[in-house]
């Protein structure tokens, strides 16, 4: 298994805006090199299933399904529902602090498949604990130079799909 973790806090930001934004397809692809995007697929009572698709190595195009669970706005929590890797869990922490948001993201990775899953691994530790750390950081300054995520279905013409926290 991998995993990645990061920390910041964006100066002048809410919680409801850094939850948003963490939602946004557009906003976040900005963020995280792995991701190019995501469509979700069906609303859940606490969340949604979504299509992700993604960049692993920065080369290696593929697809998973996943299932978002979310307390509006202190928590998203990601696991793999379908795809190749045996697991996939990713969460935000969200927490309001004086003057800000701190942000706390951390992902694991686990690809299993005997062999090649420890192969992965050795190749793949470094690259993704990087990934992970910079996205965080890059979430922070994207929030702190005015960046927001666009809520409900439809407030986007490029989107096909809008993440919405509220299901719409």
């Amino acid at each position: 298994m991998v995993k990645g973790e990061g920390t910041t806090v964006a100066k002048g930001v809410t919680p409801d805006e850094v939850f948003d934004f963490v939602l946004d397809p557009a906003q976040y692809a900005k963020a995280d090199t792995k991701m190019v995007w995501v469509t979700k697929l069906a609303d859940t009572p606490d969340g949604m299933l979504a299509r992700e698709d993604g960049r692993f190595l920065g080369r290696f195009a593929g697809s998973v399904i996943t299932r978002y669970r979310w307390e509006r706005p202190r928590s998203i929590d990601v696991t793999l529902e379908h795809g190749v890797p045996r697991g996939i869990h990713a969460w935000f922490e969200i927490d309001a602090i004086e003057g800000g948001t701190r942000i706390r993201h951390v992902e694991e990775l686990d690809l299993g498949h005997g062999r090649l899953g420890w192969i992965h691994d050795q190749v793949a530790a470094k690259w993704f604990a990087n990934s992970v750390e910079a996205e965080v950081t890059e979430i922070g300054r994207l929030l702190e130079a005015g960046e927001r995520g666009h809520g409900g279905a439809g407030s986007h013409p490029r989107r096909p799909y809008v993440i919405s926290p509220d299901g719409e």
